[in-house]
């Protein structure tokens, strides 16, 4: 049973029609025109529910029993409204899961929203998708034509779209099956491989940090739907390269650098990374609380076949732009340099 929510946010939907002083069929509405619920919860544990996973979360849905009436009591509107002759009302409530709602986000580069259509008696009705939130439930009637028995949603993301049998509460998912077997990324962590090249020269090598999760297939990432066959294999790699120094030829003078930017590229066996998505969250860099170490947690995408086994060994390189911190004995240096890390792991 989907966990009943209280919120305090207002209702995302908004109302698509006049206000609704009036009953029956002169009170303005039409098929199609969606009426907020009292509650945010109103029809929770009250009716079929199911749950769509969606690259941005679950979407939880409870569907109620039509009705051709709505009291005062359970609208926000100001009298009751009664459904135009030959038409019913469809209640429902929806909310994304709290666990699940933005936890592959990291994994995602697209601007791209739910798509949402009310099925009845063949008609579809375009209704506003669910507020973009982990809290809080929406609850709202729609409006159709017929008696609103044998309902269906079809909830679509970027072109896929999947289908609720509001009746029974059970989903046809196509190529968004996989997601619901994903709750949360792997987040624990594995160091790479201890040997790192630097590409440039120094008699103080930097102090640096490499890790990478555990991987993890979805069919959606970056900004598309992997491709038939195919499934997006997606890792977190974090790396913290500490201050780097120069010193002169006679060890007398030298400099200090730290860096402030970083480009990042990765392969897995021979094929090329598809998507490489920065996570800000991650990323500090130069991180000054901690002596000018660069900091940096980038998402990376590959798109490998389904059923044949993947290469294990990620290949990592960083582009490291340096500005000059200090100079000490004396000496000159210049005030940017480029350097280039590379490391290797395997995946586990």
């Amino acid at each position: 049973m989907l966990p009943r929510r209280a919120s305090t946010t207002a209702l995302g939907l908004l109302l698509l029609a006049p206000a609704l002083a009036a009953c029956g069929s002169d009170s303005g509405i039409d098929a199609g025109d969606v009426v907020p619920a009292a509650q945010d919860a109103q029809f929770a544990g009250q009716g079929v529910e199911s749950v769509v996973a969606l690259p941005i979360g679950r979407l939880e849905v409870t569907a109620g029993t039509p009705v051709t009436e709505i009291s005062a009591e359970d609208t926000r509107e100001v009298a009751e409204v009664e459904a135009p002759e030959g038409h019913a009302f469809v209640p429902i409530t929806w909310q994304y899961d709290a666990a699940t709602y933005g936890a592959l986000a990291g994994y995602l580069a697209t601007d791209a929203s739910p798509v949402v259509d009310l099925v009845v008696d063949g008609a579809a009705y375009r209704i506003p998708a669910p507020e973009r939130s982990g809290t809080g439930s929406e609850s709202f009637y729609v409006l159709v034509s017929g008696s609103g028995a044998d309902p269906t949603l079809e909830v679509g993301f970027d072109g896929v779209v999947q289908t609720v049998d509001l009746s029974s509460g059970e989903v046809d998912e196509g190529r968004a099956a996989p997601l619901s077997d994903i709750t949360k990324p792997r987040t624990k962590r594995f160091p790479c491989a201890p040997d790192v090249a630097f590409g440039r020269t120094t008699l103080r090598p930097p102090d640096f940090a490499c890790t990478v999760t555990r991987p993890v297939d979805l069919p959606y990432a970056g900004d598309a739907w992997a491709a038939d066959g195919h499934t997006w294999r997606v890792v977190t790699v974090r790396t913290t390269l500490g201050r780097w120094t120069e010193v002169s030829d006679d060890l007398k003078s030298g400099a200090v650098y730290y860096s402030d930017n970083v480009q990042a590229s990765y392969r897995l066996g021979d094929a090329e990374a598809a998507h490489v998505i920065r996570d800000p969250a991650g990323t500090a860099c130069p991180d000054m609380s901690n002596s000018g170490s660069c900091t940096t947690e980038f998402h990376v995408v590959f798109d490998v076949e389904t059923g044949k086994k993947a290469p294990r060994a990620l290949s990592i390189e960083q582009d490291f732009d340096l500005k000059l911190a200090t100079v000490y004995g004396g000496g000159e240096a210049e005030d940017a340099l480029d350097l280039t890390v590379t490391a290797n792991a395997k995946l586990k």
